[in-house]
């Protein structure tokens, strides 16, 4: 898709969802409540991590449904997944130091990034399980980004050079999921294309890039379209023993494109907003009582990623939600875990996102 295409396709979505041409006018905002005035001293910027250039992930499910982990597999995964980590952990520590009202956190954290912005990290080789960890790291990035790319006392060039090499990994995310597949279970309907979704929307915003923020909201309207009237989302559902788990994780992007879209004015139609509620609604009723969701499954549910953790605890879709749209026994449910935290959401949730 050329660049004139890409603004046609952004423009007709534009006006499918009643944008207005004065929001248009406007600069793209960021959905996070504003950091604080800094009052706190300084303290030493982190060297960041080596930049990783090629993304060479290891796949790990060994059956039909991508329910069975194969141990060894995952662990070599594992590493490549800690490389980008390491950036998501410094940039994201900077971060809650700018929030905590630390002087020259936001200035740390943008330097932080710019060091990948100049070695143009994850530019390089990627195969398909790599492929999912860029777009989860970019998400991370792009949304911590997002937090201090307007504090004053930054450097606006490195700020522009993270700005542009986010514009440029959004750009190379967006092919493959352009593509159609009536696969039972494809990475181009389920959670996968959520969290592209999410990437490059939050790039669109941290670059002003109205092509890459609503092809981002694009991917949450399909998403949305794929609500069964119970509340399910039928690719999550073919996930067997981990379809809870697989719902948990399709809502954190989903959620978090509703909080980007309505930043920015871009109000969902009814029937969306609807199907938004019975997903929030249903997984909040399967993560208290799994019953339901294994019936629909055909499974028991088995999450062997909780360790012995609750469930409530890993569900930071569920914060996002919660502070979108309060509901009394949500916010009860959720308080022994907070607060919340993701590293493909920026970092801290609770009490980030604005009400807005």
């Amino acid at each position: 898709m050329n660049r004139l295409s890409e603004y046609v396709t952004a423009g007709m979505l534009m006006l499918s969802i009643g944008t207005t041409s004065a929001a248009m006018a406007e600069p793209l905002r960021s959905p996070f409540a504003p950091l604080p005035a800094p009052t706190r001293p300084a303290s030493r910027c982190p060297e960041a991590p080596e930049p990783m250039l090629n993304i060479e992930g290891v796949a790990y499910y060994t059956d039909s449904a991508y329910s069975r982990v194969d141990p060894a597999r995952l662990e070599a995964d594992r590493v490549v997944q800690a490389r980008l980590d390491a950036l998501a952990n410094v940039v994201q520590a900077a971060v809650e130091r700018a929030r905590s009202g630390e002087q020259g956190a936001a200035a740390c954290a943008v330097r932080l990034l710019d060091a990948w912005a100049q070695a143009r990290a994850m530019l390089g080789a990627v195969n398909l399980q790599g492929s999912y960890h860029r777009v989860w790291a970019l998400a991370g990035a792009a949304l911590a980004f997002l937090q201090v790319r307007e504090v004053p006392g930054h450097d606006p060039v490195a700020a522009g050079r993270v700005a542009t090499w986010m514009r440029d990994l959004a750009r190379a995310i967006r092919p493959y999921y352009d593509r159609a597949s009536q696969a039972a279970i494809s990475d181009l309907r389920n959670n996968h294309a959520a969290w592209a979704g999410l990437a490059v929307a939050a790039t669109g915003i941290a670059s002003d890039d109205r092509s890459h923020f609503y092809w981002g909201v694009g991917k949450l309207r399909a998403q949305l379209s794929q609500v069964t009237p119970a509340g399910a989302l039928p690719q999550e559902l073919a996930r067997g023993g981990l379809a809870l788990r697989y719902h948990l994780f399709a809502l954190e992007p989903i959620a978090a494109l509703e909080r980007l879209a309505r930043a920015n004015d871009v109000a969902l139609p009814g029937a969306e907003q609807a199907a938004l509620q019975r997903l929030t609604r249903f997984v909040f009723s399967a993560a208290r009582d799994p019953s339901a969701i294994a019936s629909l499954a055909g499974t028991p549910q088995d999450d062997s990623w909780l360790q012995g953790r609750p469930l409530l605890s890993t569900a930071v879709s569920l914060e996002i939600r919660a502070q979108a749209e309060p509901q009394p026994d949500l916010n009860a449910a959720l308080q022994a875990s907070r607060p919340y935290r993701s590293r493909w959401l920026g970092g801290l949730v609770t009490g980030n996102w604005s009400t807005r």
